[in-house]
């Protein structure tokens, strides 16, 4: 149960205050602070020097990270000038909940009237020490969000209040107890610093007495501590720049404030217009980071704001949010080192390469100039008009709160990353070919050519795989023995050609197994049990792993039957890393098992494709893979074409025609064939003939075609049954014959028909 004083408690505090020299010092540069502000003349207080010591002077207290704000914008910016001055004579009402909702409001106002100023970060400290100095008589010293709302406490019980709300609630509570301020100034510092005096000793005064605390001697030490950083195995390896950055950190705790689960608060930041645009699982991602950043915490199942998270939405200084950035979020700490060891600018270029330095796991530009935006978006680098970057003072004042060691990534897990792109792949010299240029070498390749693929499907494949450097990834679906998969190869085989690459490294065509439930099937999986634990890769992952490592050049990944098992299961950290950015994690140990790391950043040189049928024995697709990937459909097919490219000696014209009448029958019912099914017709037919068997024909369309004939009733389904019947007849396949005509009495007398009744 919260700890609030009594009347007696409270007065008994307050003499040990009164009586107490711990803090006379500070007291006594206080007090001559307001009593200059109270005897300058309206005209002085108007002037710059006047303006400038109001926003700068720390004798009522240090406000932190705040002081290093950058304000000289607003020192001869008439309009705030005028409103700051006001403030003196504020005329204010005699009910103390209306007189704190007015300093509040007017609190609020003003320092939305200074965002619109050029200012980079809004000096929501400093002006909230600007009131404290104009309106002694109404608030406190007490300007940091936790001391405040710890004081409030003690003094008023537990309140859900806007910040200068509880400063005058309690100065008013002060009154009720120890009647009306007497001694001018002296006693309103007094009272002020009492609030301070209070929160020092809250420990003590609930177990019933209290101590001088002598470890401050300020609300906010002059000199800010060291901080703490969290261990690289246990920070966020670089944050992805969002939209509105802070401000959608906040919307979503905002959000979260009644108490909500996981899934609504995703539901309910993609109803807010300017996030209607992010899919759910970007949105679900980013829940994770403020959660993870302490913002949030889970209580009875549903995420609320935690006492950080409250402060970060009371206090519009993004100070608490910058302070858990810096200590959880790897790079950030070292960008403002950097900045501040080069003694100047630094290029764009430079920083990239600096933090690549750092950690050689960011084979790209991407996680250090996402690190970059939310550095300029918190106000803590300035960009110069050369374009090179420097420390703004808001910044200098954190990077100087840097301890002496940043946390780093294991010197043996950097070395052989390192060694392992100078020695193993020397950087590409060959750009990525054209579109043009693949599709005429898929045309020269020997093994290319005896495909049919239709220009505009190698264009939508090529174009699908291109369109973002983040994502690419392509669904191929449509007709079985189409040539998904062989497209994909034929594809990887010119790129690599063109390349001067060896296709054998640079593709992997991995059959999905329908018992894969989670990425072990994809990636291989950690063994525990052995003496010295070992980890068994998988295919998909050693191509992975080679693409991390070599990150100038194409990997091609082809997953065959992809939806054979549920695509969101096994596949989900893929579809996490394509979609934020973020490290792709390959498996829980903190530290590399035989090479493989816990996670590498996600490889924006692999493509991916997966070729799927849509049948009884497959899954569907969420949207959730959908939202990542192009979709292509394979449904037409080129009989005719086809056929021309065979060897002489295994056509025929005979069953080439049967074929292309069968398909026409079968066509808009879609339950047509490819091009495999019509070489496997073919091929029969030519070895029975080899054999000297008769029937050949009569027993391949029997084998390969009718058994992919089935289901409900329609004009058209039998329609199409009906032709194919008679077309056997004339043909005198009488095998095919007899099974046509049972499944069509079938399908007039159930209502459906399948082959294998």
């Amino acid at each position: 149960m919260p700890f609030v004083l009594d009347d007696d408690q409270l007065r008994a505090a307050w003499q040990r205050h009164a009586q107490s020299t711990v803090h006379e010092g500070w007291r006594t540069r206080y007090r001559a602070h307001l009593q200059a502000i109270a005897d300058a003349p309206r005209a002085d207080l108007t002037t710059r020097a006047w303006q400038e010591r109001l926003w700068r002077d720390k004798s009522i207290t240090p406000v932190g990270p705040g002081d290093a704000v950058n304000v000289t914008a607003l020192y001869e910016d008439a309009e705030i000038v005028d409103r700051v001055v006001d403030l003196r004579s504020m005329q204010l009402p005699h009910d103390a909940e209306q007189r704190a909702r007015a300093i509040q409001g007017a609190y609020n106002e003003l320092l939305g009237l200074v965002a619109t100023r050029n200012v980079r970060v809004k000096p929501a400290a400093k002006l909230l020490r600007i009131f404290a100095g104009m309106l002694p008589h109404e608030l406190t010293c007490v300007l940091s969000y936790e001391p405040n709302l710890a004081a409030a406490e003690l003094v008023l019980g537990p309140q859900r209040r806007a910040h200068l709300e509880l400063h005058v609630l309690m100065r008013q509570r002060l009154r009720n107890v120890l009647g009306p301020e007497q001694g001018g100034l002296a006693e309103e510092v007094l009272r002020s610093t009492f609030c301070w005096w209070l929160y020092e000793n809250r420990d003590a005064l609930a177990h019933g007495g209290a101590e001088d605390a002598t470890h401050e001697q300020s609300p906010e030490p002059s000199e800010a501590p060291p901080l703490v950083l969290w261990p690289f195995g246990k920070q966020w390896k670089g944050n992805a720049a969002i939209r509105n950055f802070d401000r959608h950190y906040r919307d979503i705790v905002q959000a979260a404030v009644a108490g909500v689960a996981r899934d609504e608060l995703v539901e309910l930041i993609r109803t807010d217009e300017q996030y209607k645009h992010l899919q759910p699982q970007s949105v679900r991602t980013q829940v994770s980071l403020v959660k993870g950043l302490g913002l949030l915490e889970e209580r009875d199942g549903l995420l609320r704001p935690s006492a950080t998270g409250e402060e970060l939405l009371e206090v519009d200084q993004p100070d608490v949010l910058v302070r858990l950035l810096i200590e959880r979020v790897f790079g950030h700490a070292q960008l403002l080192r950097l900045l501040r060891e080069s003694g100047g600018a630094l290029a764009k270029a430079d920083l990239v390469r600096g933090l690549q330095s750092i950690y050689p796991n960011w084979t790209t530009a991407f996680a250090p100039t996402a690190l970059l935006a939310w550095a300029d978006a918190l106000g803590l680098v300035d960009q110069e008009e050369a374009g090179t970057w420097t420390l703004s003072d808001y910044g200098r004042g954190w990077a100087a709160r840097l301890p002496a060691q940043l946390p780093a990534p294991p010197k043996e897990v950097a070395i052989a990353l390192e060694e392992e792109l100078n020695e193993l792949f020397g950087p590409s010299t060959v750009a990525f070919p054209s579109f043009a240029e693949i599709h005429a070498e898929m045309q020269r390749d020997a093994d290319s050519s005896r495909f049919v693929f239709e220009r505009a499907l190698v264009a939508a494949l090529d174009s699908g795989w291109r369109l973002s450097d983040k994502k690419r990834f392509v669904i191929l679906s449509g007709l079985s023995g189409t040539g998904k998969t062989a497209i994909t190869g034929c594809y990887a085989r010119a790129v690599c050609g063109l390349m001067a690459i060896d296709l054998n490294t640079h593709l992997a065509t991995v059959p999905v197994s329908p018992d894969w439930r989670d990425p072990t099937g994809l990636f291989g999986y950690f063994n525990a049990l052995h003496a010295d634990p070992t980890f068994h890769v998988e295919p998909a992952l050693r191509l992975l792993l080679r693409a991390h490592a070599d990150s100038s050049r194409p990997y091609f990944l082809v997953l065959d039957e992809m939806n054979l098992a549920r695509v969101e299961r096994y596949f989900a950290p893929m579809l996490s890393a394509m979609e934020t950015g973020r490290e792709l994690v390959l498996h829980a140990n903190e530290s590399p098992v035989n090479a493989v790391p816990p996670s590498i950043p996600w490889p924006r040189n692999v493509y991916i494709a997966g070729t799927v049928n849509m049948d009884e024995s497959t899954h569907p697709f969420s949207d959730k893979v959908l939202d990542r990937a192009v979709t292509l459909e394979f449904w037409e097919v080129d009989l005719p074409a086809f056929f021309a490219r065979r060897d002489a000696k295994d056509r025929s014209a005979e069953v080439e025609e049967l074929l292309l009448e069968i398909y026409q029958h079968l066509r808009p019912v879609r339950r047509h064939f490819g091009y495999r099914t019509a070489a496997e017709v073919l091929d029969f037919v030519a070895a029975m003939r080899v054999a000297g068997e008769p029937g050949g024909t009569d027993l391949a369309v029997f084998g390969k075609i009718l058994p992919r004939l089935r289901g409900e009733h329609t004009p058209e389904l039998e329609a199409a049954l009906t032709g194919v019947e008679k077309l056997c007849t004339a043909r005198e396949l009488s095998r095919c014959r007899a099974k046509l005509q049972t499944m069509l009495a079938e399908l007039r007398q159930t209502g459906m028909t399948r082959f294998w009744a």
